[in-house]
C-alpha cells in the first residue's frame, strides 16, 4: 500500500495506472452485468475528460459541480477537474432546485456534470428562472430522454472526451505539466455542511486533508489492493470521498457501483466486500432487516446465526 500525503489524487492515479495497468479499478453494473474498468482505462478517461474541459475553458482554481448518483463518470469528472488544478463540489441527487442553486451560486460554478434527464431538468428550471447566470456548460452522462433537448449549454460526456482527444493531439504533454503542478495543499473538493442551522456552507478540503483521513482509517482497519468496496452512499458526502477516492487511490483496491438503490443489497452480496463504511443509520437499517428475517427463520437457521454471531463478536473484540 502506498500512502502519499504529499501527492494529489491525479498524481496517485497516474502511479497506479503505471504500476498496475491491467488490474480492475472500477466496476459498474449495467443490465445485470458488471462492467470493469482497469487502472489504465480509468486514467485514460480522466485524461480525456480533463482535456475536454480544458478545451471548453475550464481553468486552474475553478470548481466543477457534479450532480447525480454514484457512477464511474462522477469520479472521472472529479479527478479531471483536479488534474487541471481545479476542485469539485458534489450535489446530492435528491436535492431540490433551491439547494442546487445555493451551492452552484455560492461556488460560482461555470461547469456542471449532471447524471440524467431528472438532474438536467432541475438545472433547466433554474436557468429559465434566471438563477444559473454563471453556468456555461452542463455535461450529462446518461443521454436517455435528452436526445431532443436543444440547449446550447448541454453537452454529452462522450462529446467532451472527444474534444479532449483533439486537444491532446494539438498539445501533447500539456496535461502532464498541469498534473505535475498540483500540490497536496491544493483544494480537492468542497463538501457541504449539514445545513441544520441555516443554509449549507462549503468546507474546502485539500488533497492532503483527505489523504491523511484515509491513511488514519487504514491504519486502524488495514485495507489493501485485494479488497473490494461497493460505493452506494452519495459521493457528495465526505465519508464516501474518503473511502472511494482517498483510500482507493492509496491502497489501490477496486471500487464498484451498484446498478440502482433497489439492487444494492444483491450487488453487495455479489461483490462481497471485506470492508464497509457507513453512518450509524445504515447499520441500524441492515440490523433491522436481519432481525426481521431471523424472526421468520427456522430453528436450525436461528441456531446457526447465534453461533456465527458469537464467533464474530469474539473476533471483533480481538481486533
Amino acid at each position: 500500500m502506498t500512502t502519499a500525503a504529499d501527492a494529489t489524487f491525479p498524481q496517485l492515479l497516474a502511479g497506479l495506472a503505471r504500476r498496475h495497468p491491467d488490474r480492475v479499478a472500477l466496476r459498474e453494473k449495467r443490465y445485470g452485468i458488471w462492467q470493469p474498468l482497469t487502472w489504465a482505462e480509468y486514467e485514460r478517461r480522466v485524461r480525456r475528460f480533463a482535456l475536454g474541459l480544458a478545451a471548453l475553458g475550464f481553468e486552474r482554481g475553478e470548481v466543477l459541480a457534479i450532480l447525480g448518483d454514484n457512477r464511474p463518470e462522477w469520479v472521472i469528472a472529479e479527478l479531471a477537474a483536479q488534474a487541471l488544478g481545479g476542485s469539485s463540489v458534489g450535489l446530492y441527487p435528491d436535492g431540490v432546485v433551491d439547494e442546487v442553486h445555493h451551492v452552484v451560486d455560492h461556488a460560482r460554478v461555470r461547469f456542471i456534470v449532471a447524471e440524467d434527464q431528472e438532474q438536467v431538468d432541475k438545472l433547466i428550471a433554474l436557468r429559465e428562472g434566471g438563477r444559473l447566470a454563471t453556468v456555461q456548460h452542463v455535461v450529462y452522462y446518461d443521454p436517455h430522454g435528452l436526445e431532443h433537448y436543444e440547449l446550447d449549454v448541454l453537452l454529452e460526456f462522450t462529446a467532451v472526451e472527444e474534444l479532449g482527444d483533439r486537444l491532446e493531439q494539438e498539445r501533447p504533454g500539456w496535461l502532464d505539466e498541469q498534473i505535475a503542478l498540483g500540490a497536496a495543499g491544493d483544494t480537492a473538493v468542497l463538501c457541504t455542511t449539514s445545513g441544520t442551522t441555516g443554509k449549507p456552507k462549503l468546507a474546502m478540503l485539500s488533497h492532503a486533508n483527505l489523504l491523511s483521513m484515509g491513511s488514519s482509517l487504514m491504519a486502524l482497519d488495514p485495507i489493501d489492493a485485494r479488497d473490494e468496496f461497493l460505493s452506494f452512499l452519495p459521493l457528495a458526502w465526505i465519508g464516501e470521498q474518503m473511502i472511494a477516492l482517498a483510500c482507493a487511490l492509496q491502497a489501490g483496491f477496486a471500487l464498484s457501483f451498484p446498478e440502482s438503490a433497489a439492487t444494492m443489497r444483491s450487488d453487495l452480496r455479489e461483490i462481497g466486500p471485506r470492508v464497509m463504511f457507513s453512518p450509524p443509520r445504515i447499520w441500524e437499517t441492515l440490523l433491522s432487516s436481519v432481525q426481521v428475517r431471523l424472526s421468520d427463520a427456522g430453528r436450525l437457521k436461528r441456531a446457526a446465526f447465534a453461533v456465527g454471531y458469537a464467533i464474530g463478536e469474539r473476533a471483533a473484540d480481538r481486533r
